[in-house]
């Protein structure tokens, strides 16, 4: 499946065109939000203003969609406040969202867009109109609900194009008749137990032929199977890349074989040393010689040669591929194919930062380094044991290992961005020396260009 990638990096027409298309995007400027309708608070600061997005995982167990907010610290902080802070929080929100242009990246995928009951009828909204994108609302207190005021403004909303859903932490009986006829229900399960949560999913299942439900806030494989065996839809959570004891899916692919001659490369061994051990395993032989004579490489003669194969690619370009492989699973089950995107999108966002703030104009480095970061948790191993089968750069292990440096810094910001505490990500590209519309606008240009990727690889 990884011959496809290839096409997608390491060829300068490719590499240019990319980073066109990210400099257009971060030449946006997000909106502001409007100081002087919000005088009295000052609940949000400019660190907020990054956005983290979050995987939704249907019951095939591939990726269905996104979340996109500005993480669920702040929200479920700010939602328990008072209804100006509420909506400074969305305006805020929807004023970083709409410059991204979200929808553009979403094909099959859908996205949701979380919004407080009072903020229904906010101006930028019109900016997110689009068959795949939800509107999810968080009700206020039950001493604050207003059935009328309710009705009218998801009626203002359907009539503006939006599909509707809600988001909920308990029984919430004085939404029922919402609840009803809301398209997506996610239940928030932080807070309820198994018992409560199955109740709570079963009673609202019952009252709807349509509605889709969502669990979210799942932290461990245990939690994904309770709410996979009460018919949930669709899973959030980070229990896709927990690093739990559970069997990593079977591969085609000979890990060791791969390990073995990475450590040859690295060791600058010789072609036909190289080529040798790439003959003992035929995947790995059928594999490089249908890569090496794809039209992406675009040679005039087909090549039937290990080693003037390796010769055309060069050591760089081959020890890149091969690292790719050990990401290639035959059969893979939700941790797989999460683990497979997110790898492969912390390797692009971490790629394109070479050269930004204080980051090291070393690409491939910084490639390699996002894309080994998780294969602990792939094969169920210490990070140490991992490291020990396989020669990386140094640069790439000290990474890893954590010690300080501007590419641990860089590291450090790839991972924030995929969590829900906006802090660590302010924290971190500080470090880095970049701000939050750079940050943001490369963790959507990576997130679009991984899913081209895995939608060709499909």
């Amino acid at each position: 499946m990884f011959e496809t990638i290839l096409r997608w990096m390491g060829f300068v027409s490719t590499r240019l065109a990319a980073q066109e298309e990210s400099n257009q995007l971060n030449t946006l400027v997000p909106l502001k939000h409007d100081q002087t309708k919000f005088p009295s608070t000052n609940m949000v600061t400019e660190r907020s203003t990054f956005v983290c997005r979050e995987a939704v995982i249907d019951r095939n167990e591939r990726t269905a969609g996104y979340q996109f907010a500005l993480g669920h610290k702040i929200r479920s902080s700010l939602l328990k406040r008072n209804v100006l802070t509420r909506q400074f929080h969305d305006d805020v929100m929807l004023s970083n969202l709409v410059p991204l242009g979200v929808s553009t990246l979403l094909g099959n995928r859908f996205a949701f867009i979380h919004l407080s009951v009072d903020s229904l009828r906010n101006s930028l909204l019109k900016y997110f109109v689009h068959a795949n994108i939800f509107i999810m609302i968080t009700p206020g207190t039950l001493e604050e609900f207003d059935g009328a005021k309710i009705r009218a403004d998801l009626q203002h909303l359907k009539d503006g194009g939006f599909k509707i859903g809600w988001t909920i932490d308990s029984p919430r009986p004085e939404l029922a008749e919402f609840l009803k006829t809301a398209e997506l229900v996610e239940i928030q399960a932080g807070n309820l137990d198994g018992i409560q949560l199955k109740m709570l999913h079963r009673s609202l299942r019952a009252s709807t032929h349509k509605t889709k439900f969502i669990a979210s806030g799942l932290q461990t494989s245990d939690d994904f199977r309770l709410c996979y065996k009460c018919g949930f839809d669709y899973f959030m959570g980070e229990f896709a890349s927990s690093r739990e004891n559970w069997h990593p899916p079977k591969s085609e692919i000979n890990r060791p074989r791969v390990f073995e001659v990475l450590n040859a490369i690295q060791a600058c061994a010789e072609f036909n040393v190289i080529a040798d051990k790439l003959r003992n395993d035929p995947v790995l032989t059928f594999k490089l010689l249908r890569y090496i004579n794809s039209p992406g490489i675009g040679l005039l003669h087909k090549v039937n040669d290990i080693s003037q194969a390796l010769i055309l690619l060069g050591r760089d370009r081959f020890y890149r591929w091969l690292s790719l492989l050990v990401f290639d699973f035959k059969q893979l089950g939700y941790q797989g194919r999460i683990l497979n995107e997110q790898s492969l999108t912390r390797a692009r966002f971490m790629e394109t930062l070479a050269g930004r703030g204080h980051i090291p104009e070393c690409p491939d480095q910084l490639f390699l380094i996002g894309l080994f970061s998780l294969l602990d948790v792939i094969m169920n191993q210490p990070l140490e044991n991992v490291l020990q089968q396989v020669s990386l750069p140094e640069a790439v292990a000290s990474a890893l290992y954590g010690k300080p440096g501007a590419t641990s810094d860089a590291l450090s910001l790839g991972i924030a961005i995929e969590s829900a505490a906006t802090d660590d990500i302010a924290t971190a590209a500080t470090r880095c020396g970049l701000d939050e519309k750079i940050v943001t606008g490369l963790m959507i240009d990576a997130l679009a260009w991984t899913q081209q990727v895995v939608s060709d690889c499909a």
